[in-house]
């Protein structure tokens, strides 16, 4: 089928405006159809009432003539006299005026009427046969004439009943026709087009079912033929839509696994820079006994004469040089630069990290946040996300296999930034809470103590403290409190406490 023939691309106004266009004609059609019969039948009327106005007229002429020549006869009985011409020519004038009155006269009435004519002039020399042949002849066009005339009503009567029928008939008839072509219209046009309807809303709701061509109307059918069309596009689309999302979903996912097996090795590399920092203690502290001791034994090098002793104390100042060595080069390496603090979105960045979390956190456990909206401070961005990443593994490690929430709340007062990490697990044990945080002090026989001995050396070289308490019934709270400034004097007036 050519192109401009298909019916799946008629335009859609043309599709629907076609069944209102076919209804529109065919009114248009029966209109015309009962107009022109009533035109012919009002116009047949009309003519056979100028017929019967134009019989009606010879009839009364006739009639006139007749009585004219009725008394003449009637004169000539009583009076035995002759005929009268004023009568006579009274009658002549009357049958005269018959060809110009109404309709032309046929060859039946202008013989007649020649006759007529020829016995009246007859009648002044022989007026007995002659009046009384024209009284016959005039008697004998009267009754041809009513006979006329009775034809003519009875077709007028035929007519007007006719009439009166068709009359009814249209009363009836078009009501009729437009409740059928309501209802026509109903079935073929409004219902499809109701259920259309009801498709594209079936089509929001993502159902992507096409529907059946098998009791569709022809003359909608392309119509939903193009629903169809859409319908298998839209699914298509959808499918690739859905392909995609899941290959983005497992992009991101990989990504943040990577990101947070990344922020995990950076979180393992500052509990071994912890544990440097202690070795790094410990260093400190041997390098002046160490350096005691070679002095000592410097002189007692001195003092010895035996050659084999001297020899002896020889390698062990060599040994504690080297230790020294050592422990130098290990307080170089433990040497760290701090992260220059900058403009950060605290709120976002915590967003950013919870979102992060949730992809890496077991499913038994929630995370929530309650952060403001628009905090901006000054503070390390690195430091910060990674001592937010220590306390939540904190938490989850606590919870353990049983259902729990963490939630982290975010909270700007008195020129500081509270982060506060609250989780339902088991809690701190009472030596850590008596104790303290330190290095290598943990109840986990997994754990290595570290986590929050980082966070607190990293709040401590801000300027800021780590808290830790328990809460009741069970669960842990964590407060990190880090001074900063905000980008402006009023987000510090709105985030005051």
């Amino acid at each position: 089928m050519p192109r401009d023939l298909d019916p799946a691309t008629i335009p859609m106004k043309s599709l629907l405006l076609r069944p209102a266009r076919w209804v529109a004609l065919v009114f248009a059609l029966v209109l015309i159809v009962a107009l022109g019969a009533l035109s012919l039948f009002t116009w047949l009327d009309f003519e056979r009432t100028q017929s019967i106005r134009s019989h009606v007229n010879r009839t009364s002429l006739l009639q006139q003539s007749l009585m004219q020549l009725k008394g003449i006869q009637l004169q000539m009985v009583t009076q035995k006299g002759p005929p009268d011409r004023v009568k006579l020519d009274a009658a002549r004038a009357a049958l005269g005026q018959i060809p110009t009155k109404g309709a032309p006269i046929g060859s039946y009435m202008a013989e007649r009427l020649g006759r007529l004519n020829r016995l009246l002039a007859l009648a002044e020399t022989q007026p007995g046969d002659s009046l009384q042949a024209a009284i016959a002849l005039l008697n004998e066009m009267l009754e041809r004439e009513n006979r006329i005339q009775l034809d003519l009503l009875e077709a007028v009567y035929d007519d007007t009943r006719l009439d009166t029928r068709l009359a009814l008939a249209a009363l009836v008839g078009f009501p009729s026709l437009v409740l059928l072509a309501l209802w026509g219209l109903r079935q073929r046009v409004f219902r499809p087009i109701e259920d259309l309807r009801h498709f594209l809303v079936r089509l929001a709701n993502r159902d992507f079912a096409p529907v059946s061509l098998a009791d569709i109307d022809p003359l909608l059918l392309p119509l939903f033929q193009n629903y169809n069309q859409m319908v298998d596009r839209l699914r298509q689309l959808e499918r690739t839509d859905r392909e995609r999302t899941m290959s983005l979903e497992q992009e991101v996912r990989s990504a943040t696994h990577a990101l947070l097996r990344q922020q995990q090795s950076l979180a393992r590399a500052q509990r071994l820079a912890a544990a440097g920092e202690v070795s790094a203690t410990l260093a400190h502290e041997l390098r002046n006994p160490i350096a005691g001791i070679q002095i000592t034994l410097a002189n007692l090098r001195r003092e010895l004469q035996n050659p084999e002793l001297a020899e002896r104390v020889d390698l062990v100042v060599t040994e504690l040089k080297r230790i020294t060595r050592l422990l130098n080069e290990l307080l170089q390496q433990s040497s760290h630069v701090p992260e220059l603090p900058r403009l950060v979105n605290v709120d976002r960045l915590i967003r950013e990290l919870a979102t992060l979390l949730r992809y890496q956190l077991p499913t038994h456990i929630r995370l929530a946040t309650h952060v403001p909206n628009d905090l901006r401070c000054r503070l390390p961005e690195d430091g910060v996300r990674q001592a937010v990443l220590n306390l939540v593994l904190n938490s989850v490690a606590a919870i353990g296999e049983a259902p729990g929430t963490i939630t982290i709340h975010l909270e700007y007062r008195e020129g500081a930034l509270e982060i506060e990490v609250v989780d339902d697990g088991t809690g701190f044990p009472e030596t850590i809470l008596s104790a303290g945080i330190r290095a290598f002090a943990t109840s986990r026989e997994s754990g290595t103590g570290l986590g929050l001995a980082i966070v607190k050396r990293f709040a401590r070289d801000l300027g800021g403290e780590l808290a830790i308490a328990n809460r009741a019934p069970c669960g842990a709270c964590v407060r990190l409190t880090l001074p900063c400034e905000l980008a402006d004097v009023g987000h510090a007036l709105a985030h005051r406490g």
